[in-house]
């Protein structure tokens, strides 16, 4: 497993940043895109939502998990889904921080210190590691495509990563959560409550 995060997290990782650099710079170009992957843009952690906090967390799990999920076996169209999907989601990151600072007027250092790196911490390692492993499984699907020597050995090395990979990015996206719906909105309310100029 870390060995897939050594060779393939890297990649992920530039895909993520230029994806948020992207969100960032051409929010307002890319509005149309990305606003339908985000609900209630204006109420994104600014309010405690009155709901059982297990329940939202819960929500968040398994739609996060779900979206891991999509990556690691996207993997099997060239690798083609899980570079999509790491990069997408840097750029909803950096679209996100961009409408919240300009409808808070908040410091956008500060917002990103309290409403994305808490969570955001373990939400995209756990992103990066399903990406990096839907990577590995796109490279070898090239190689059994080529009929490279070797690929059977790294199938089989991807079947007993498989499960580790999951518990890892469950246990991730677990711990995000549960800081997402009980620790992100009360830090965002602090730094919402005391605007910079």
């Amino acid at each position: 497993m870390f060995t897939l995060l050594r060779r393939y997290g890297g990649v992920s990782l530039l895909f993520f940043v230029v994806g948020a650099l992207l969100g960032a710079v051409f929010a307002s170009q890319l509005q149309h895109i990305l606003l339908p992957f985000v609900k209630d843009i204006r109420h994104i952690g600014l309010t405690i939502k009155r709901e059982p906090l297990w329940e939202e967390a819960f929500t968040i799990f398994t739609h996060n998990l779900g979206a891991s999920l999509l990556m690691m076996v996207g993997g099997l169209l060239l690798g083609i889904i899980p570079l999509a999907s790491v990069t997408l989601n840097g750029a909803l990151i950096g679209y996100v921080l961009v409408v919240l600072t300009r409808t808070t007027h908040a410091n956008p250092f500060l917002l990103f210190a309290a409403g994305i790196l808490p969570h955001g911490l373990f939400e995209v390692s756990a992103y990066l590691l399903a990406s990096g492993f839907g990577m590995e499984v796109g490279v070898t699907v090239v190689r059994s495509i080529t009929r490279r020597p070797g690929t059977r050995e790294q199938w089989r090395t991807l079947g007993q990563d498989a499960g580790k990979t999951v518990l890892w990015v469950a246990l991730l996206l677990f711990v995000a959560a549960w800081i997402e719906t009980g620790v992100t909105p009360r830090l965002l309310a602090m730094v919402v409550g005391h605007r910079s100029a």
